[in-house]
């Protein structure tokens, strides 16, 4: 049995069952036993340890063609200087070192750039440390807390599986009514619990956002911490300017369904069996991210998915150029290029969202909205 695992039988035993929220924010976070505080998750398949892999890891040419978006995007607005270079739930550091390796073709880029990490994990802050250095630049490296901290310059903002581990909640349609889904205990085992509500009390964004038809037994996912992300990330780049890029896996148009999982050692496990030990994530609510956008009045391009975006901005093309300067590793490269676009793996389930300031230019690779 987890740590963890056996401190929340203890409160439950003593304070009653706990919301899914709740849970899930002690499972990824709590300060001694945590999964982000104490592990480090990253890793292949085949490497000694890691629960999961993200496209920064899967491959060079992911963090190369952001870094070239990200670079591109700068320069088209008009150079700021200097600027804050932000990534949210940065991992290992992997994303943003490619970003900063490519982003030195472009004269200026670098130099100019503040690196700002959004980050809670002692663990991965040193690997991230250790993983990214700003070459030929005297600024530092900074890490926040949260959003809010930022300081007040324009941002250039990429969220690579950020919102996803996000706390939620979970509420439950029935013919008599709303449920709540706890966690309570039955044993030594942790049990989802539904609990009897009234009306839930969605914020009004998230109601805006809700299919037109519920059916009965349908569970609707909310994500109250993501809402307060967005909404700060929204707010800075309204007062201050520059663009936001999130990619994670969900759902590009209104839906219900229960999306609460978790990984260990590159399996789905039981999310309520060892806390603390499994990676716990939910799918990104992308119409809900889009419409806080809308409503702070910032440039908001339709929801793509990863593998459109990635081959819009030259995947193929990197991939062939790769597979011509190193011999011997083709199978391997387009092993890679396909995780990352195929519609059967990353390429259809990962979702793009670009945000931007009014005044920006268009955002590469993905389509302007039509205005209404």
């Amino acid at each position: 049995m987890s740590a963890l695992k056996a401190n929340l039988l203890d409160e439950i035993a003593t304070q009653g069952a706990m919301p899914l929220e709740a849970y899930m924010a002690r499972a990824l976070a709590d300060p001694e036993h945590g999964y982000y505080m104490q592990r480090r998750p990253f890793g292949a398949p085949d490497s000694d340890g890691g629960d999961f892999i993200t496209a920064p890891e899967v491959s060079q040419m992911f963090g190369e063609l952001i870094g070239t978006w990200l670079a591109d995007l700068w320069d088209r607005m008009g150079r700021p200087e200097p600027f804050c270079l932000v990534e949210l739930g940065p991992g290992r550091g992997t994303l943003m070192a490619d970003i900063l390796r490519v982003g030195q073709v472009l004269p200026g880029f670098t130099q100019s750039a503040q690196v700002h990490f959004v980050e809670t994990s002692p663990a991965l802050r040193q690997a991230q440390k250790q993983a990214v250095a700003l070459p030929n630049s005297g600024h530092s490296v900074h890490w926040h807390d949260n959003i809010s901290t930022l300081p007040a310059l324009p941002c250039l903002i990429v969220a690579n599986e950020f919102f996803d581990a996000l706390p939620i909640r979970q509420v439950k349609k029935t013919a008599s009514g709303w449920q709540e889904i706890y966690v309570g205990a039955q044993g030594d085992a942790l049990v989802f619990e539904p609990r009897d509500i009234p009306a839930p009390d969605f914020s009004a964004a998230a109601k805006a956002c809700l299919p037109a038809t519920i059916d009965d037994d349908s569970i609707i996912e909310t994500c109250p911490a993501g809402e307060t992300a967005m909404r700060q990330l929204c707010g800075h780049i309204a007062q201050h300017g520059g663009a936001a890029l999130l990619i994670d896996y969900g759902h590009a148009n209104p839906a219900c369904g229960d999306s609460f999982q978790a990984l260990e050692a590159h399996r789905f496990v039981d999310p309520l069996e060892a806390p603390g030990m499994a990676d716990i994530t939910a799918h990104v609510n992308f119409p809900l991210l889009a419409h806080l956008a809308d409503l702070a009045d910032l440039q908001v391009a339709p929801v793509a998915t990863q593998g459109a975006f990635l081959e819009s901005l030259g995947l193929n093309l990197r991939a062939q150029q790769l597979v011509q300067s190193s011999p011997g590793r083709e199978a391997q490269i387009q092993s890679e290029r396909a995780r990352l676009a195929a519609p059967d793996e990353m390429g259809t389930l990962f979702k793009v969202l670009g945000v931007a300031h009014k005044a920006m230019p268009p955002l590469a690779g993905l389509t302007r909205k039509t205005p209404t």
